[in-house]
């Protein structure tokens, strides 16, 4: 009897033995929490759908994704260097630049609530004397006076003024007329009104690029299309409501292959 209870305890012994090694218990993983940062944008890679207004959806969980808007916060104007390449035959590829400043502000048309786009080009004009050709530096300037019903999405009309060194043209009236801005680029900024866009955008990367309002090291690019197929690409730096840089080729101007670059020298 006592043997037996002797083989029981050293059973018992054996096994608290093999119980009690040498490894740590491993404590739970622990889950970060999200924090919010409010409008910032992540700069994840993936694909986004651009949204002209903040969706109030709850953010996706797909770590491929973005948030909805590239650019946030306000602005009441923004001016860039708009430079256009473009070939016309039999003359080799040449490049020009123009100035472009987009004022916006809440107005009316006709009694009606509107946004006020005022969009002034300046340029050099340049005419042939005798058989010499003489420009005359920021010689023509263009101010383009669209007013848009948001609520509508029409333009409710507008009108054009030319100043050519220094003699005012008379006004050219806007009619009344619908064309969504994702369809193809199109007049002085190419995007009207200028702004977030309903297109998908592809996310692919940072770089650094250098226009007349800075360099900016961490630019992130994204690249869509509008509608006919036409491709665009943007650059956003961070904290900046518009883009650094935005480009297209535009179909619509002279020659072959004809390219726009806009180029950001200020905002505010």
């Amino acid at each position: 009897m006592k043997s037996c209870i002797l083989i029981v305890f050293m059973i018992i012994l054996v096994s608290f033995a093999g119980c009690t090694g040498q490894s740590t218990p491993v404590p739970p993983a622990q889950v970060p929490q999200a924090i919010s940062t409010g409008s910032t944008t992540a700069a994840m890679p993936g694909v986004i759908t651009i949204r002209q207004t903040v969706s109030t959806r709850a953010p996706e969980t797909t770590m491929n994704q973005v948030p909805a808007r590239i650019f946030n916060g306000d602005y009441q104007w923004v001016e860039y260097r708009k430079n256009i390449t473009q070939t016309l035959p039999p003359n080799p590829r040449y490049q020009w630049e123009e100035t472009e400043r987009l004022e916006v502000s809440n107005s009316s048309f006709n009694g009606i609530p509107a946004i006020r786009n005022k969009i002034t080009t300046t340029l050099d004009y340049g005419e042939w004397v005798g058989l010499a050709e003489m420009k005359t530096k920021d010689g023509w300037i263009i101010v383009g006076d669209y007013y848009y019903d948001a609520s509508s999405g029409k333009f409710l009309g507008g009108a054009e003024t030319n100043t050519i060194k220094g003699e005012v043209k008379p006004a050219t009236s806007y009619p009344v007329y619908q064309r969504n801005r994702e369809d193809a680029p199109w007049h002085e900024m190419g995007i009207m009104p200028f702004g977030e866009m309903n297109i998908t955008l592809a996310y692919s990367g940072a770089e650094s690029i250098t226009v007349p309002a800075g360099t900016y090291p961490d630019a992130r690019k994204y690249s869509g299309s509008f509608r006919d197929g036409t491709p665009i690409t943007f650059r956003v730096a961070p904290g900046f409501p518009v883009p650094v840089q935005y480009q297209f080729p535009n179909k619509d101007l002279d020659g072959i292959n004809p390219f726009e670059s806009f180029e950001l020298k200020g905002w505010g």
